[in-house]
């Protein structure tokens, strides 16, 4: 949820404050380009840069309510998405067909703890909601599995709702007699989020979640596998402009990131070894 944290005061009024002075530098110059420098081109250039913000307040008010309704959708997909993965199979399959059935012509026929059967137009399909988390990722295994299902309950083909990643053996087991289509947690979370946009007191109980984690939860995010190329390229680059400059500002950082590496090697390392 770090992408949803608004930046700071003073970051967004700075980014303000740059746009209407580059704004006005830009209604300046046409003008005294036209006309030169002279009292009807600045007078002119401050009364269409005026206009544009006059303008620009207008729409403000169209443009904050979408950013709220998309933001709303999202939050209120993830949530839907991880609150799928806690409860029971059969659960999951039901609630995951009815979401699409309010998008695509499904029509829900059977619930089953390996999906649900669904007609879709002339033909029917098995769709079925995979509980495995972001990190996981589906296997040919798993798309073989739902294609035996399917096709013990007379299914044509199968529908795959993976809020996790797809291996290339699952994408190429998906392509047998009966064909499985995918949907990414990108597309779940866009069809979940329309039907469960997230409330206000939702957002107040998130944050109450988000505040209430202890320091000794933030390590595993700080020392992600993921992170250990990031750490090590911006290390690198300070210690570059450290050697460049010479100055100390670049070494501190620099060696801080290097360490946040290093530490990130050490837990990848101890997990390979459990």
């Amino acid at each position: 949820m770090q992408e949803y944290l608004q930046e700071s005061r003073f970051r967004e009024v700075m980014d303000g404050l740059g746009v209407r002075f580059g704004v006005l530098a830009l209604c300046l110059g046409w003008f005294m380009l036209l006309w030169g420098v002279t009292a009807p081109s600045l007078f002119s250039g401050i009364a269409l840069w005026l206009l544009i913000f006059l303008l620009r307040r207008k729409s403000r008010d169209g443009r904050l309510k979408r950013r709220e309704e998309k933001l709303r959708r999202r939050i209120g997909g993830e949530m839907a998405i991880e609150r799928l993965l806690l409860t029971p199979p059969r659960r999951a399959h039901f609630e995951t067909a009815m979401v699409l059935s309010q998008r695509y012509p499904l029509t829900l026929l059977r619930a089953g703890d390996k999906g649900v059967l669904c007609q879709l137009r002339e033909e029917k399909a098995l769709v079925s909601f995979c509980q495995l988390p972001t990190c996981a990722t589906v296997s040919a295994g798993d798309v073989l599995s739902l294609q035996r299902e399917a096709r013990e309950l007379g299914a044509a083909r199968a529908i795959l709702c993976a809020p996790c990643g797809i291996s290339a053996q699952a994408q190429t087991q998906s392509g047998g007699e009966i064909p499985v289509a995918f949907l990414s947690r990108d597309a779940l979370i866009s069809l979940f989020g329309r039907a469960n946009p997230v409330t206000d007191a939702q957002l107040v109980a998130l944050g109450k979640r988000r505040r209430q984690q202890r320091p000794s939860q933030w390590l595993p995010v700080i020392l992600n596998e993921q992170r250990m190329g990031r750490y090590a390229f911006y290390g690198a680059l300070l210690l570059i402009m450290h050697l460049l400059t010479g100055l100390i500002y670049y070494a501190v950082p620099g060696i801080l990131c290097l360490c946040l590496a290093a530490g990130c090697r050490c837990v990848k390392q101890k997990e390979a070894v459990l």
